[in-house]
């Protein structure tokens, strides 16, 4: 081999040698910003999905981290008490209670750690709708009779369905129920 031969083959090795270090040094010198970083949330999901979709699926565990094995909506008109009587240990959550019981204008994803610890998304309803749906359901003359609590806990593992607040949806659903809301998401199961 010549010696332009030599140097373009002594290059090419040498830069992958960089590189392959740069891989392997970078991962251990992360910022205290990356490692403080906020993690995932649906709210931040559903905002970042494609404009052009109108139906979006999550599995909790993959947003929130599988340490959260359990996940429910919390709905306007949940009372303190109410989530106190289901196990829900309400003194360190964000969740905040007007005049006693969730406000109208927002819902929350709670979460359930698998060491009992719980913590709560605040989502404007404006945003993402967990609860029109459950809100219609428990209005009902048979859940009327009845003291369900507006909480709806969904399957481990299983996903969540999310639908666009499209032309199509609003005429279906919020014809007839006084608690649909103009909002960009809605839970559809």
């Amino acid at each position: 081999m010549n010696k332009i031969g030599q140097f373009i083959t002594t290059v090419v090795i040498g830069g992958f040698a960089v590189f392959l270090a740069a891989l392997i040094v970078l991962p251990m010198v992360r910022t205290a910003d990356a490692e403080s970083k906020e993690p995932s949330t649906v709210a931040q999901s559903l905002s970042a999905y494609p404009k052009n979709l109108d139906f979006a699926v999550f599995i909790p565990q993959d947003v929130y981290g599988p340490e959260w094995s359990a996940v429910a909506a919390v709905c306007p008109g949940t009372t303190e008490d109410q989530l106190k009587k289901g196990g829900v240990e309400t003194k360190n959550l964000n969740i905040d209670f007007a005049d006693g019981a969730v406000p109208d204008d927002v819902n929350y994803m709670l979460l359930v750690s698998q060491t009992g610890e719980f913590k709560a998304e605040k989502l404007p309803r404006a945003k993402v709708d967990l609860c029109d749906g459950l809100l219609q359901q428990l209005k009902s003359p048979e859940a009327a009779k009845q003291d369900f609590p507006p909480l709806l806990p969904f399957q481990q593992g299983q996903p969540l369905q999310f639908m666009r607040d499209t032309q199509e949806y609003a005429e279906k659903m919020g014809k007839n129920n006084p608690d649909y809301v103009d909002t960009d998401w809605h839970l559809a199961g």
